[in-house]
């Protein structure tokens, strides 16, 4: 498997030999560049003193990486996702391990086989047979003492079914979509047997407390962002020195509303106003945006960039004075939580206009720091901008605002430590207590990654 470069290879050493407790974190794909708070939180952790082994269901492949990754200790582990690629691996791990354990394996197995063929969906099995391949190849090599996973969906389902056929005790992280467009009765039971849950906005806590009303421990943490990094830059006065530089970031899928935002700016556009903007992302819709952009005419005003790392972000962040994104809710449900772009254009002190949906106002107070229309409202978006290109010191107002409400509730560090205490309560034994000097060398470290191919 070609692992792209990203991870540069280093031989095992006596510190893998030794086998010391460690937190198994199950991902979907790794590393990502859209889920760069899930590799910040795993460094964070790793900071705090916590041995983390991941294990991923596949490898994106993507070209750009955020240099963080670079940083993370942690040994990497895929495990097979293209069933008939790998059936001999996958179904060899299964039948030693029901050899091994036949009335353990037996339960968990019965329950994936008939869940599958009740929804007429092989999903549930296949989840099945990759957990059982995580414990009988991988498991027995680490010193795994609690699993966690990120996403409530495939992550969490291998999660569920690795418990049950070893006793480990999971959690996991909820976030979006994930949520929202999966079978309630299997999502509860992963609800209820989890250790912990947590999430990143009030507004899942209380979907989730629907469907699993019982007395579960659902923590909302927000994601938040390295409040270091991402801090207003030079004052400078953009409003008067020309154009305004307006910038929307995220992928190109239909629930970031990128259509919405393009219309509206033709809307202010046709009013006369002076602005360019850079929308930043990639995905599905991009030839679309492209033609939608020439069609109404904003070629030399709106210009759609490919996806980039938070480096790369970084200069568009500190030129933007306004920030954009009409995130929107699709018709199977899916959703954003809170958008980590928000926060991180919040962060840098940009005053931001944004949707009335899922967990935004959580994070965005309408008229104290940032602007919220309904979702799919061309016109109310428009009408938005406009009030701030034409109120810039209500504008500057929204953007101190904005940074006081990262700083006291958005900042990652601060949020990392609550998972770090919920980890060390169901297990202690995986965290190295740090000396301030051990912690410094670990924050500091380009750490070389162990890779585990299929």
């Amino acid at each position: 498997m070609d692992n792209h470069n990203q991870h540069p290879k280093r031989k095992h050493d006596s510190t893998m030999k030794r086998s010391l407790p460690t937190i198994a974190f199950i991902l979907k794909g790794y590393p990502r560049l859209s889920e760069t708070f899930i590799t910040n939180e795993i460094l964070m952790l790793e900071e705090l003193g916590f041995r983390i082994h991941i294990f991923a269901m596949r490898n994106p492949g993507e070209s750009k990486v955020h240099d963080n990754v670079f940083r993370v200790k942690a040994p990497v582990t895929y495990i097979p996702d293209h069933f008939w690629c790998h059936i001999v691996k996958l179904l060899g791990a299964n039948l030693r391990l029901f050899f091994q354990q036949p009335k353990r394996f037996w339960k968990p197995f019965s329950y994936a086989l008939m869940r599958s063929l009740r929804q007429r969906s092989s999903s549930t099995l296949k989840r099945f047979v990759q957990a059982a391949y995580l414990v009988q190849k991988h498991l027995p090599e680490t010193a795994i003492v609690h699993l966690h996973a990120h996403f409530s969906h495939g992550p969490t389902t291998v999660a569920y079914f690795a418990s049950w056929l070893t006793g480990l005790r999971y959690s996991f992280s909820a976030h979006a979509k994930d949520i929202y467009v999966q079978e309630p009765e299997f999502f509860r039971r992963k609800l209820e047997r989890a250790a912990f849950v947590v999430t990143c906005t009030e507004y899942n806590v209380r979907h989730m407390r629907q469907i699993a009303p019982q007395q579960i421990a659902i923590h909302c943490i927000y994601h938040g962002v390295d409040t270091r990094r991402f801090r207003p830059g030079k004052a400078t006065d953009a409003w008067s020195a020309g154009p305004v530089n307006i910038l929307s970031v995220g992928r190109f899928v239909p629930k970031k509303g990128f259509p919405t935002l393009i219309r509206a700016l033709a809307r202010v556009n046709e009013k006369g106003y002076a602005f360019h903007c850079d929308i930043i992302g990639g995905g599905p819709l991009a030839d679309e945006l492209k033609t939608l952009v020439r069609e109404l005419g904003l070629q030399e005003r709106v210009r759609i960039h490919s996806k980039k790392s938070q480096e790369e972000l970084l200069p568009y962040y500190q030129n933007a004075s306004l920030f954009a994104l009409a995130c929107e809710v699709q018709s199977d449900g899916d959703r954003d939580g809170i958008p980590n772009v928000l926060v991180e254009a919040m962060a840098m002190g940009i005053p931001c206009v944004s949707t009335s949906i899922s967990g935004i106002p959580e994070l965005i107070d309408h008229g104290v720091n940032g602007l919220l229309v309904p979702e799919k409202d061309v016109d109310a978006l428009a009408e938005a901008l406009i009030y701030l290109l034409d109120h810039p010191d209500k504008a500057r107002e929204l953007s101190k605002a904005a940074r006081r409400k990262v700083e006291q509730e958005f900042c990652a560090r601060s949020n990392i430590h609550r998972i770090g205490e919920l980890l060390e309560a169901v297990a202690p034994e995986a965290r190295q207590r740090m000396t301030a000097g051990m912690r410094e060398a670990a924050a500091g470290a380009r750490a070389e990654h162990v890779i585990h191919e299929p």
